[in-house]
C-alpha cells in the first residue's frame, strides 16, 4: 500500500527467493552483486526498489514482474513474490528497454515439479509473532499451483502494532514444450497500524532525543486497507521466435489513513500537534507489455532483435479529507483526545493513459563483447480534476532511447558504458504539502555511466562505476506547495564486490560516493539550498556469511552499513549527522523429523544508535535495536 510513510519502506522488508524449501533461504549466498537483493525477509546491498542512485525506481516506474513491464500500485506480498533484485549500470546489460534510475525486477514464487510445503513460525523484530505457510503442488505433469498464508502481529518500531494477513495462488500450466501460462492472484490485508508520527521543527535543529518505542500518537489513528495485486504471464516459443506477454492489475485500497504530526517543535520538545486523516483513497493500475524477440546465431555472434508495445491505465482517487488541530503538547507524550468525527469531503481524481513501442536491439560476440541498442516511442496523457473543476489535459510522445556497450578485454575483465533516455513518473506530494498526493506529470530523465567488471575467481566479481543522472527536480517550496524546483543532476561513483572468497565464506560489499546538485532560479535566488533534501554523499555496507568448520549446518553472519552526513531542509542549512549500524546473526540447519529445518536469529543494530532520518523534511527516529528468530521446516 503506497502510504506517505511507509513502514515496508523504513524497515526495509522485501520478499522470498523460493515458494518452499525455504530452510536454505540466504539473502548474501544469494546475491550476485551488491546493488541490491532480496530474499525472504532479510536485504542486502547498496540499493533497493525504493532507493536507486538517490531516486525511487517504484515511484519512477521503473518495475518489472519477470521481466516484464508492471505498473506498480499496490505492495507485493512475500507469499507471492520470491525476491527482486535492481537492475543498474552493468547488471541491466542486455536487459530489454532498461530505464533510468535503474530497474526493480520482481521474480513470482513459481511451482516446481514436486510436491513440498514450507512453514514459518517467527517473533520479531519487536516481539510480535508471525506464522506462515507456503506449499506447491503438481496437478498433473503439465499443471502445477502455489499457494501460500501469512498471518502475523507486527510490533512496529515506532510503538503500536498492526494486524497483517497474506494470501496468494500462482499456477503454471505448461500444455506443449513450447507454452507456459502463469496466472496468479494474491491479497494483503492491514488492520489496526498506529499510524507513524512526523516530526517538523521549527527552526534549522533536529528534534530532541526522546524515548523510542513509545508510541505518542492518538490511539485511534489506526490505519487499514487493502492491496491486490493479480495477473497473467504467457510465453509461447516457435523457433528462432518468442512472444511474451503480461497483464497486471494492481489496487491499493485505504479505509482509513491518518497522518499524526508534530509541528514548530521546539529544541525542548514542544510541539503543535496535528493529525491528518483520510478514507477511501484508492490507487489502482491495469498494465502490461507484449514483447516478440528473433533470436538468430551467426558463428560467434548471437543477435536477438525485439518489437515490444507496452500500455497503462492508472485511476487514483484521494484527498477529501480533514485537519485536526489538537494543541500544544510535548512529542514524548501520546496524544490523549476522543477521535473526532471525520466527514469526507470532494475528493481528487486522476486518470493516466501511456502507450509505449519500442524496437530494441541485443548482441553478443564471443571473446569480444556485447551492444544493445533501443528505441521508443511513448505517448502520454494524463487528466486530473480536482474538486474545483479540471486542469488542463496534460500529453506528452517524446522518442526515448537507449545504447550500452560492453568490451571483453580480457577472461576476467569488462568494461562497459551505457546511455538512456526515459519518461519517468514524478514523485507524488508528501502529506504535509498543501497539495498533498498530487502526482504531477511525467517527466523526462537521462543516465549516463560507464565502469569495468573484473572476475577475481569464479565466483568473486569485482565491478566498478560512475553514473550520471538528471531529471526535474521536485519538492515542498517555502510555502509547502509540492512543485518542480529546478533540475537535480546526481553523479557518483558505484562499487560492488560479491561471492565467495572460500567455500565457506560468502560477502556482499558495497559502496556509493553521491554528488547530488540542483540547479534553477529557486537556487539562484536563494530560496532554496544546491544539495536535494536527504541527500547522501557516502554510503558504506557490506554483509558476510560464515559457515563454520567445527559445527555441521552452523554459520554466523555479519552486516554494516554506514553513512555519511544527509541533508535535512531544502535551505541545506540542517544536516543529520553521520551514523554506522550493524547487526550479527546466525543460522543452524538441521534434519527434524527427517526434514530440512533452519532454524535462524538475528541481533539488528546491536549498537543501538540514536538518529533521526528524514521525509519530506519531516523527522522519525532510525528503529533500535531489535531481536528476531524464527524456525523454517520443509515438508
Amino acid at each position: 500500500m503506497l502510504r506517505s510513510v511507509s513502514v515496508t519502506a523504513i524497515l526495509l522488508a522485501s520478499a522470498t527467493p523460493a515458494l518452499a524449501q525455504r530452510a536454505n533461504e540466504n539473502a548474501v549466498s544469494s546475491a550476485q552483486d551488491a546493488f541490491g537483493t532480496s530474499v525472504g525477509t532479510e536485504r542486502v546491498g547498496l540499493y533497493f526498489p525504493q532507493s536507486a542512485r538517490g531516486f525511487s525506481p517504484v515511484q519512477a516506474g521503473n518495475v518489472r514482474m519477470n521481466g516484464m513491464y508492471f505498473d506498480y500500485q499496490a505492495d507485493l506480498n512475500q507469499r507471492l513474490i520470491s525476491g527482486s533484485n535492481v537492475r543498474v549500470g552493468l547488471t541491466a546489460q542486455g536487459y530489454p528497454f532498461p530505464a533510468p534510475t535503474g530497474v526493480a525486477d520482481f521474480s513470482l514464487r513459481l511451482p516446481g515439479k514436486e510436491a513440498v510445503a514450507s512453514t514459518v513460525v517467527g517473533m520479531g523484530p519487536f516481539g510480535g509473532p508471525r506464522a506462515e505457510v507456503d506449499a506447491q503442488l503438481p496437478v498433473t505433469e503439465t499443471l502445477g499451483v502455489a499457494a501460500g498464508v501469512g498471518v502475523s502481529d507486527q510490533e512496529l518500531y515506532y510503538g503500536g502494532d498492526q494486524q497483517v494477513r497474506t494470501a496468494a495462488v500462482i499456477a503454471r500450466w505448461r500444455p506443449a514444450e513450447t507454452v507456459e501460462i502463469i496466472p496468479f492472484w494474491s491479497v494483503q490485508d492491514e488492520s489496526g497500524m498506529e499510524a507513524p508520527p512526523l516530526i517538523f521543527t521549527g527552526g534549522a535543529y533536529l528534534p530532541p532525543q526522546i524515548e523510542r518505542r513509545r508510541y505518542f500518537g492518538p490511539e485511534w489513528a489506526q490505519n487499514a486497507g487493502q492491496d491486490f495485486n493479480y495477473g497473467l504471464l504467457a510465453t509461447f516459443s516457435s523457433g528462432d521466435w518468442t512472444l511474451r506477454g503480461g497483464a497486471f492489475r494492481s489496487i491499493a485500497h485505504d479505509e482509513r489513513n491518518f497522518i499524526p504530526l508534530f509541528l514548530n517543535t521546539t529544541p525542548e520538545g514542544a510541539a503543535d500537534r496535528v493529525v491528518l486523516a483520510d478514507q477511501a483513497r484508492r490507487f489502482a493500475s491495469t498494465s502490461g507489455e507484449l514483447r516478440l524477440t528473433r533470436q538468430l546465431v551467426e558463428g560467434d555472434r548471437l543477435h536477438e532483435l525485439h518489437l515490444m508495445t507496452r500500455g497503462r491505465i492508472r485511476d487514483r482517487r484521494y484527498g477529501g479529507g480533514q485537519k485536526f488541530e489538537f494543541g500544544p503538547g510535548r512529542i514524548d507524550e501520546p496524544v490523549d483526545a476522543p477521535e473526532p468525527t471525520l466527514t469526507l469531503g470532494p475528493q481528487t481524481t486522476d486518470q493516466v493513459r501511456q502507450l509505449t513501442a519500442g524496437l530494441g536491439y541485443h548482441g553478443r560476440w564471443r571473446e569480444v563483447g556485447e551492444l544493445s541498442l533501443g528505441i521508443q516511442r511513448t505517448f502520454y496523457e494524463k487528466a486530473t480534476v480536482l474538486p474545483s473543476g479540471a486542469l488542463p489535459l496534460s500529453e506528452s510522445s517524446p522518442w526515448l532511447f537507449n545504447g550500452t556497450l560492453s568490451i571483453l578485454a580480457s577472461s576476467a575483465l569488462v568494461f562497459y558504458a551505457g546511455y538512456t533516455k526515459g519518461l519517468e513518473e514524478s514523485p507524488v506530494a508528501p502529506q504535509i504539502a498543501v497539495n498533498r498526493d498530487e502526482a504531477p506529470p511525467a517527466i523526462i530523465t537521462e543516465q549516463m555511466d560507464a565502469g569495468f567488471r573484473l572476475n577475481l575467481s569464479q565466483s568473486l566479481r569485482l565491478v566498478a562505476g560512475v553514473f550520471d543522472v538528471r531529471k526535474p527536480y521536485f519538492a515542498l517550496d517555502p510555502e509547502r506547495v509540492f512543485r518542480q524546483l529546478g533540475v537535480v543532476r546526481n553523479r557518483g561513483i558505484e562499487v560492488s564486490l560479491a561471492g565467495q572468497v572460500t567455500p565457506r565464506l560468502s560477502v556482499v560489499l558495497g559502496g556509493v560516493f553521491l554528488d547530488a546538485t540542483v540547479s534553477g532560479e529557486q537556487v539562484d535566488l536563494g530560496l532554496i539550498g544546491r544539495r536535494p533534501v536527504n541527500s547522501i554523499g557516502r554510503t558504506i555496507t557490506g554483509a558476510l556469511d560464515w559457515n563454520l568448520p567445527w559445527v555441521k549446518g552452523l554459520s554466523v553472519d555479519l552486516a554494516y552499513e554506514s553513512t555519511s552526513d544527509r541533508v535535512a531542509n531544502a535551505a541545506n542549512t540542517l544536516v543529520i549527522p553521520p551514523r554506522y549500524v550493524y547487526s550479527l546473526g546466525g543460522r543452524y540447519r538441521f534434519d527434524l523429523f527427517n526434514k530440512p529445518a533452519t532454524l535462524r536469529a538475528q541481533l539488528a543494530t546491536v549498537n543501538n544508535n540514536y538518529g533521526y532520518l528524514v521525509f519530506g523534511e519531516g523527522f522519525y527516529y532510525n528503529p533500535p535495536r531489535r531481536f528476531q528468530m524464527s524456525l523454517t521446516v520443509d515438508i
